[in-house]
């Protein structure tokens, strides 16, 4: 029996008319969504753990509400272990 080879194509890196160079403004957009507000950041917190709480749950509906404060609960607990830098005066 002759046995038949399936061709593999090649890949690169770089698809066909991209360059590995960020685009301009790419880096700075970027850079604007990782500096989040204290009250971006904490609904960010509570978003990820409400949805942890719905997770091991088994995502069973019905308790969105109970797991959003008990997440902003969660969040407040964590944010205030965090020491934080003392303002100057």
């Amino acid at each position: 029996m002759k046995s038949t080879s399936t061709a593999m194509p090649k890949s690169s890196k770089v698809s066909a008319g991209m360059t590995d160079r960020p685009v301009a403004g790419q880096h700075e957009s970027a850079q604007s969504e990782v500096e989040m507000s204290d009250a971006e950041t904490r609904e960010v917190m509570t978003r990820i753990a409400a949805y942890s709480f719905y997770e091991r749950r088994g995502f069973v509906s019905g308790h969105e509400l109970e797991d959003w404060l008990q997440a902003e609960v969660e969040v407040e607990r964590q944010l205030a272990a965090v020491p934080r830098p003392k303002e100057a005066k």
